[in-house]
């Protein structure tokens, strides 16, 4: 899946280390595509810098490490009117010049909208639930009962 991350997941991802939203990074860096922007990127970087005082180092480290990880994009120029708050923009275009699947955020603006051209917007726990849902029931199903269960079902069909 293609998949979203804005600024206040990543900032979240990289305080915590530990939590939901690095897991949630985690998992998209391995089993997902990460499309982002600079802008996304310049926006995480100034969060780090202000508000926790990262050192300057550690930020290109970490910027470093996501343009190597995610697809850069830039983003598609999007209506002024499509969302409430106007510095949201540019985040709706990253998705729709990405092609991206979801948008997984803690942004209320970005929230109340929903979906956006057809692109989901979920916070960050609910991107498990929505990839369940893409994936169908059966599928799922069977991603989530592991080798276990395979191998308790090929013993059942050897009796």
């Amino acid at each position: 899946m293609r998949a979203l991350l804005d600024s206040s997941v990543l900032v979240a991802a990289y305080i915590s280390r530990a939590g939901a939203c690095a897991s949630l990074l985690e998992d998209i860096l391995n089993d997902h595509e990460w499309v982002t922007s600079n802008f996304i990127l310049d926006e995480l970087s100034r969060k780090l810098k202000d508000k926790f005082r990262y050192p300057d180092n550690e930020i290109a480290e970490i910027r470093v490490a996501a343009v190597a990880a995610a697809e850069i994009v830039t983003p598609e120029e999007i209506p002024t009117d499509a969302c409430r708050d106007p510095n949201d923009l540019p985040i709706l275009g990253t998705a729709v010049a990405g092609r991206a699947e979801v948008i997984i955020t803690g942004d209320k603006d970005l929230l109340a909208l929903g979906t956006f051209r057809g692109i989901p917007i979920v916070r960050p726990g609910e991107f498990w639930k929505q990839l369940g849902a893409l994936v169908g029931p059966q599928d799922a199903t069977t991603e989530s009962a592991g080798p276990a269960a395979t191998a308790s079902s090929e013993t059942s069909d050897k009796r």
